[in-house]
């Protein structure tokens, strides 16, 4: 785990050395890319082949997206890109590791506030060195955090339908733009679950792991286990409120039969 860390903090120095880099569209509604997103994916799989020579690679900004039982790494090299390039300092930098297509370790880095979040199976999840453990909050004080899918137009509605189905029993919801950040602060107990209808594998394969390993739980809203070989609708919440929160999801999805990722 030494060498995820310093492999995490080495491209985090990268990423904020780029002061105004170029922005690209990559051809759905408000998703981009930029030369740091590229350069920072281009370094960790270059690392990571070397120190893995027979690993394979599944990674945000790349065409092929296969996954076999191989040991893979799962990257997103910046995760808020948008927050990233409009400066609003909230974007992490994401590697899972996957064998037999679950997650085995993994790493997420905030180089804005130096916070290192690192989990190996059946080993703990720890920031910084420390401990972490989800938090015991009951669904009426909970915070919950939520991913818009901005880049799907047919789910927004039914996104608006959750959040609205949700606020009258829960305290309050939760967007930062990065859905790493917030599933951090699922993992640390400082927010109590997470939701987003359609989330990649980049998104989420560390974050879970981070989680499990902090006593919460994840899967897909719709029922079924976490998968890490395509986009799912992900949750993600302490294990006191996982199912009741699950079940206030599913019942938003029960009015929109038409969005199924």
């Amino acid at each position: 785990m030494n060498e995820l860390d310093s492999l995490l903090r080495a491209a985090g120095r990268m990423m904020l050395d780029y002061q105004s880099p170029k922005v690209f569209s990559k051809g759905h509604h408000a998703d981009f890319v930029t030369e740091a997103d590229i350069a920072v994916q281009s370094y960790l799989v270059d690392a990571l082949q070397r120190a893995y020579p027979h690993a394979k690679f599944l990674a945000e900004e790349e065409d092929r997206h296969v996954l076999t039982d191989a040991l893979t790494f799962i990257i997103d090299p910046i995760d808020g890109t948008t927050n990233y390039f409009r400066r609003r300092r909230c974007s992490m930098i994401s590697i899972g590791a996957v064998e037999n297509k679950l997650p085995v370790f993994g790493g997420l880095y905030d180089p804005y506030t130096d916070e290192m979040y690192l989990a190996e199976r059946g080993k703990g999840a720890t920031c910084n060195g420390e401990r972490i453990r989800v938090s015991d909050t009951p669904i009426e004080r909970a915070l919950i955090g939520f991913g818009s899918a901005p880049y799907y137009e047919e789910l927004f509605s039914l996104t608006g339908r959750t959040v609205s189905t949700l606020l009258p029993k829960i305290a309050d919801v939760r967007r930062t733009g990065s859905a790493c950040r917030e599933l951090c602060d699922v993992a640390r107990g400082i927010s109590d679950g997470h939701f987003e209808w359609r989330l990649q594998p980049w998104d989420y394969c560390a974050g879970t792991l981070l989680i499990e390993e902090a006593g919460g739980r994840c899967s897909d809203i719709r029922g079924g286990s976490v998968v890490y070989d395509r986009p799912m609708a992900h949750m993600a919440a302490n294990a006191r409120i996982f199912d009741n929160l699950r079940e206030v999801l599913q019942s938003a999805d029960c009015e929109n039969p038409d969005s199924m990722v």
